[in-house]
C-alpha cells in the first residue's frame, strides 16, 4: 500500500494496447441559450476527457450536441465523438446515445456542462435504469447530472449500475435538501462526514464530497484525503477529477484489489497532490489552469502503480 493507505494499481501490461486499458465515455456540454440566459459550456466535457486520458485509459468517447461537438473535440483531440442534433432533442434521442455509449465504454461520466432542462432531467432518470448487460460497469455522476437529479420527483434512490457521485458542497446541499436530510456538507469535519455517508447510504453509491479534505464514503467505509491546496479552487478542476475517477474505474475492472471506492480515493489523492505540486513549482497559491493540473497527473499517479519507476 501507498503511504496514504490506498492500494496499488496493477502494473501496466507491457504488450497492452489502447483496447487493453479501458474506455471512458463522457456525456455533457451545453450550447447555451440567450433567451433563457443559460451558459454555453464546451470546456467541461473536454477537461473530463483530458483528465481521463492523462490518468491512463486507452480510449475516450464524448457525446454532445452536434453544434458544439467539434469545438469540444478540438480541445480534446484524443477523443472520438457521438453527436446528437439539437432540432431532435427528445428523451428518446438522448436515451439512444446513452445506450450506444454503454455498449462501447467501461465507465461513463454524465453531467459536466450538460444543463438541467426538462428533457435532460428525464435523461438522467433514464440513466438510473441502465443495466450491466451492456459493457459499461459504472457511472460517474457529476455537476449537472446531480443538479438534474435534485429536480426529479421522485428522486431515484437506487441505480441499476454502480454509481460514483462527485458533488461539491453546494450540489450536496441541494441533494440533501431535496431528500429532506438535515446535514451540512459545508460544515466541520464531522458534519461533512455525516452528510457524505447519508448520501452514500440513500443512493447505494460511492459519494465523493469535494472540498479541502475531500470525504469519500460508500455508506459503510469512509476515507478522508489529507492533501490538497487552495489553488484547486477554480473552475474546471472538478471536471478533471471526474475524468480521473472514471479512468481508474475503467482500468481496474479486472483488478480484484481496486474497486470503485478505491479508484475514487486514488483519483482524489492524486488530484490533491497535483495541486500541491503545482503550487510548489509555481511558488503560487492561485492562478492554476486546469490544463496545468492535467499535465502533472501521470507523474504523480505513477506512485500508485505497482510498476512505479
Amino acid at each position: 500500500m501507498d503511504s496514504s493507505g490506498l492500494p496499488k494499481l496493477k502494473a501496466r501490461k507491457i504488450d497492452g494496447h489502447k483496447g487493453t486499458f479501458g474506455t471512458v465515455g463522457v456525456l455533457g456540454g451545453a450550447t447555451g441559450d440567450p433567451e433563457s440566459n443559460t451558459a454555453r459550456m464546451i470546456g467541461a466535457p473536454a477537461l473530463v476527457a483530458m483528465g481521463a486520458n492523462r490518468t491512463g485509459c486507452g480510449l475516450v468517447k464524448i457525446a454532445a450536441r452536434d453544434s458544439i461537438l467539434n469545438a469540444i473535440l478540438t480541445l480534446a483531440p484524443m477523443a472520438t465523438g457521438f453527436p446528437y442534433h439539437e432540432e431532435s432533442i427528445q428523451p428518446g434521442s438522448l436515451e439512444q446515445v446513452l445506450e450506444r455509449m454503454s455498449t462501447q465504454c467501461d465507465a461513463m461520466v454524465i453531467g459536466p456542462g450538460l444543463g438541467t432542462e426538462v428533457h435532460l432531467r428525464r435523461f438522467v432518470h433514464h440513466a438510473s435504469t441502465i443495466t450491466n448487460t451492456n459493457r459499461c460497469k459504472s457511472l460517474v455522476l457529476d455537476a449537472d447530472a446531480l443538479n438534474a437529479l435534485c429536480m426529479l420527483d421522485p428522486i431515484p434512490a437506487q441505480w441499476t449500475l454502480p454509481t460514483i457521485m462527485t458533488p461539491h458542497p453546494g450540489e450536496a446541499k441541494r441533494l440533501l435538501t431535496a431528500l429532506a436530510i438535515d446535514h451540512d456538507p459545508a460544515g466541520d469535519a464531522s458534519q461533512r462526514s455525516d452528510a457524505c455517508r447519508a448520501l452514500a447510504k440513500h443512493f447505494g453509491s460511492v459519494v465523493v464530497l469535494k472540498g479541502m479534505h475531500t470525504v469519500i464514503s460508500d455508506g459503510e467505509c469512509e476515507w478522508v484525503c489529507k492533501h490538497g491546496h487552495a489553488c484547486l479552487s477554480t473552475g474546471g478542476t472538478g471536471d478533471v477529477l471526474a475524468g480521473m475517477i472514471a479512468s481508474l474505474v475503467a482500468q481496474s475492472i479486472d483488478d480484484p484489489n481496486v474497486d470503485d471506492f478505491d479508484a475514487a480515493c486514488i483519483a482524489v489523492e492524486t488530484h490533491a497532490r497535483c495541486g500541491e505540486l503545482w503550487s510548489q513549482n509555481h511558488h503560487a497559491s492561485a492562478g492554476l489552469d486546469p490544463r496545468d493540473l492535467i499535465e502533472l497527473i501521470p507523474g504523480v499517479l505513477q506512485q500508485f502503480r505497482d510498476d512505479a519507476i
